[in-house]
């Protein structure tokens, strides 16, 4: 694939979910040149066949633009929906008797199957349970057989498939499911680069995720989706294991209320980059733009606050999937980067030079970060190149969200694919180590129009010079 050399004008990641209005090979294309970086597949929706045939697209467009573009593959995880409904959507009463049952029926009115069948051993009289998003609202009054007999606290409308949540109820299964396992056999097969798994709560459910790839001879980039209360208690183990975090403020809006979401948007993705850790915001960014041409205020000042809490990504679900704008929404999400990573205020770094956790001494790479990130802000750089075997000093650098773009080189093809997900990250395969790194540099540099006379090396032990020490160099890449 011959490279494109045009740099996108924005450094936060671009996540769209590719579904029936954005998977023809034309879309893909221009969503890919108005800033998409990872291309996410729902596999709640849609069958092995139907994300084959996207992967197989998704892949030609990215041949076709010379743009690098990470595949996600999301599985659904323990997902708890609604059955079929006769004649939908149906309206539900304030004080309604309604009955959720495992039993396999068309739903109506009054009654309504369920693809979580333990759902009567779990809850018990009193329970509150959340449907559709949380804005229907059920009380169990009792449980007979395979039925939940309910009453309705808050009624509203409902159709097939819809969601429910049971926050605070222990479920008593595992998050990876058989068919999670399904589908991960199936993307891995497939070359996906990256695995989220959904409704995660503990570091076990990323390890047993990594245990299965592993086992089918993969190593992807495995996100947990934040979305259960349980995984907020577990945040830090959590980061200690999976390779990056998802925001998922649809689900995790339901289990904790929802005025408390702002703050812990803020306080996840401060976490995330303490730990080096990539971050993706999700859930209802530019919902508006489903229907419409250009979002409402608060959607774009919202995308904005994300980005200037320090967000790796912004994701789009819906709007790119099955909205009416897909390529607006894209274009829409890289300007508001493109502006706001231009005008925030400079980030708070408290507790990016501390030591750490129990005096224990940080790690080369977190060290050599924070002396990068000083010496960028004394000496005027184009950009800041890093020879890397694992991807780990480019991501401890992008913590700092630097106004300069970091150039990542390593032989891995993975390593590349999973720095998709960080910061003002560009990532280059390479298969040999440049003779001379200035005039390498000179030649990236000079490819892309940038100015500047001086650029940054920042090498360590890397797939490209595994016996090298770390150091850090200023190169001279003026004209010869």
């Amino acid at each position: 694939m011959m490279a494109n050399t045009t740099l996108s004008k924005h450094k936060t990641k671009i996540v769209a979910t590719i579904g029936p209005a954005s998977d023809s090979p034309e879309m893909l294309e221009r969503l890919i040149r108005a800033g998409m970086n990872i291309a996410r597949l729902n596999f709640s929706h849609g069958d092995f066949s139907d994300h084959a045939s996207r992967i197989t697209r998704i892949r030609a467009a990215e041949k076709t633009t010379g743009m690098r573009v990470a595949i996600m593959a999301d599985l659904p995880g323990p997902k708890m929906r609604l059955g079929k409904i006769a004649a939908e959507p149906i309206q539900l009463l304030t004080g309604d008797r309604f009955i959720l049952t495992s039993d396999d029926i068309i739903g109506d009115r009054q009654r309504v199957s369920m693809s979580f069948k333990q759902l009567g051993k779990v809850v018990k009289s009193g329970d509150r349970l959340f449907l559709n998003d949380g804005l229907v609202q059920l009380i169990v009054e009792k449980i007979t057989d395979s039925d939940v007999h309910c009453k309705v606290a808050i009624g509203g409308e409902l159709r097939s498939r819809k969601g429910l949540n049971l926050p605070g109820i222990k479920l008593g299964i595992d998050v990876f499911t058989d068919h999670d396992r399904s589908c991960l056999e199936f993307a891995l097969q497939n070359g996906v680069d990256a695995i989220s798994q959904s409704f995660v709560e503990t570091a076990d459910d990323i390890i047993n995720v990594r245990a299965a790839a592993n086992g089918m001879g993969k190593q992807p980039f495995i996100i947990a989706k934040i979305e259960r209360a349980d995984a907020l208690i577990n945040i830090d183990e959590i980061l200690k294991v999976t390779d990056g975090i998802m925001v998922a403020r649809g689900d995790l809006g339901v289990e904790v209320p929802i005025h408390e979401m702002a703050i812990l948007q803020k306080q996840l993705i401060y976490k995330s980059r303490m730990a080096g850790k990539p971050v993706i915001t999700a859930t209802q960014m530019l919902e508006s733009m489903t229907e419409n041409r250009l979002p409402t205020r608060a959607e774009a000042t919202d995308v904005a606050n994300a980005i200037i809490d320090g967000t790796d990504c912004i994701m789009l679900s819906g709007e790119s999937a099955m909205g009416k704008f897909p390529e607006e929404a894209v274009t829409m999400l890289a300007d508001i980067a493109n502006h706001t990573e231009a005008h925030r205020p400079p980030n708070n770094l408290k507790g990016f030079y501390e030591i750490g956790d129990d005096n224990k001494p940080i790690k080369a790479a977190e060290a050599l970060s924070t002396i990068v990130e000083n010496a960028l802000r004394t000496v005027s750089c184009v950009s800041v190149f890093i020879p890397t075997r694992t991807g780990k000093t480019a991501r401890m650098i992008s913590r700092f969200s630097p106004e300069v773009w970091i150039v990542a080189l390593s032989q891995s093809n993975t390593v590349c694919q999973g720095l998709a997900f960080s910061y003002g990250v560009y990532p280059v395969h390479l298969n040999e180590t440049p003779e001379n790194w200035s005039d390498f540099a000179r030649d990236w540099i000079n490819e892309r129009q940038l100015k500047g006379s001086i650029a940054m090396l920042v090498a360590g032990p890397s797939s490209l010079d595994p016996k090298s020490n770390y150091r850090l160099e200023f190169l001279p890449v003026g004209k010869k």
